[in-house]
């Protein structure tokens, strides 16, 4: 595969190996290509598998080999170690909040007064609590779309228009889109246009299970 350090963009080739789960062709990926589906391959490599065969315990083996020694996989296994469900509860008091002062409003029961701007909070903050800040500026935009009645609108974001915390932040977002976009419970529904191309996830994959 074709080197490029400034991949942003699931190539064809990547994306069919991981709707196939062929891990022989994601052990063929460069690392920038790999690197976009860190947070699926982390997904897949702790969740309990609802394939219990030999063949899959054999490519989960593999899985975690193409993982090891990549740094980044920390940070998203934190990231999947958060209660998930009190988030789900905080985020659901916010958007009803949101939605009854309006979109203006400062007021967020996700996150506490920020002390420095929004990126500067994010790159000091633990996993829990970036969770909670991308999704309080997500619900923040998800509102404002609600708003617009569908006239264009510009809504500028200081986190997600950072290139520096980028990849962080799509990390994050990965992670959100998997448990609240997917889970059949969840009474917090991301489907705000656009936030599955950004989030670069798709639905879980087969063999694994919801988180």
């Amino acid at each position: 595969m074709t080197e490029c350090t400034s991949l942003q963009f699931v190539s064809p080739f990547a994306f069919e190996a991981m709707q196939k789960v062929d891990v022989v062709r994601l052990a063929s990926l460069s690392d920038p290509e790999l690197r976009l589906l860190l947070p699926c391959l982390v997904r897949m490599a702790l969740c309990a598998p609802a394939d219990q065969s030999q063949s899959w315990a054999q490519d989960k083996k593999l899985i975690l080999r193409l993982l090891s020694g990549v740094e980044a996989v920390n940070s998203i296994v934190a990231l999947l170690s958060v209660d998930f469900h009190a988030l789900e509860q905080d985020a659901s008091k916010e958007q009803q909040l949101r939605h009854k002062l309006g979109g203006g409003s400062g007021e967020s029961i996700l996150v506490s007064q920020l002390q420095h701007g929004l990126t500067l909070e994010f790159e000091h903050s633990d996993s829990p609590r970036r969770l909670r800040l991308v999704l309080s500026e997500l619900l923040a935009i998800m509102n404002k779309v609600s708003e617009s009645n569908g006239e264009f609108f510009f809504k500028s974001s200081e986190l997600f228009e950072s290139p520096v915390y980028l990849e962080e932040a799509a990390d994050v977002l990965c992670i959100l889109q998997s448990f609240f976009g997917w889970c059949q419970h969840s009474s917090l529904q991301l489907q705000t246009p656009g936030l599955k191309q950004f989030s670069r996830l798709s639905p879980p994959v087969a063999g694994t299970t919801s988180m």
